[in-house]
């Protein structure tokens, strides 16, 4: 499900069916690093687009989380939204990222931070960037599914 009035609201109607949220994390980076940090963007939207057609009805995709990258609260924030998300009664959140430094922050977080590194997509054919997504998310199904086994053990 995505973060849309007609998914939110099908939401609500089926909550105690849907407990992972998937929250794209993103900079938000103004300076000469701008193309990468686009790059990163493009590149994490589309994976979890991906993902939540695998997993529909089973996930939620919140609006991504951009932050400030030379911001220090950023860690405390992304916690924040895990709390949130907890209380709302997700049992699985999983935050993507391309910003590695995100794997070490991965306990203060309180959720799960999957990193994947970014491939610059502007120029590939869409056939050619949508067979590089799908060849990644294969391998991110297979760590979803192991956490929510891991969970239900």
């Amino acid at each position: 499900m995505n973060w849309n009035g007609k998914d939110t609201a099908l939401f609500l109607q089926q909550k105690e069916y849907i407990d992972t949220a998937i929250v794209p994390v993103v900079p938000a980076d103004f300076s000469p690093a701008m193309t990468q940090a686009a790059e990163q963007y493009e590149f994490i939207q589309l994976l979890v687009t991906f993902l939540e057609k695998q997993f529909k009805g089973r996930l939620l995709v919140t609006p991504p989380y951009a932050y400030l990258p030379d911001r220090d609260e950023k860690v405390n924030d992304a916690a924040e939204w895990a709390e949130r998300l907890k209380a709302a009664g997700f049992k699985h959140i999983f935050f993507f990222t391309s910003g590695s430094a995100w794997r070490q922050e991965e306990e203060k977080t309180g959720a799960s931070v999957i990193w994947v590194p970014s491939v610059p997509l502007g120029d590939m054919e869409d056939t050619v960037k949508y067979s590089l997504i799908e060849n990644q998310a294969k391998q991110i199904v297979n760590i979803i599914v192991q956490k929510w086994q891991e969970s239900a053990s």
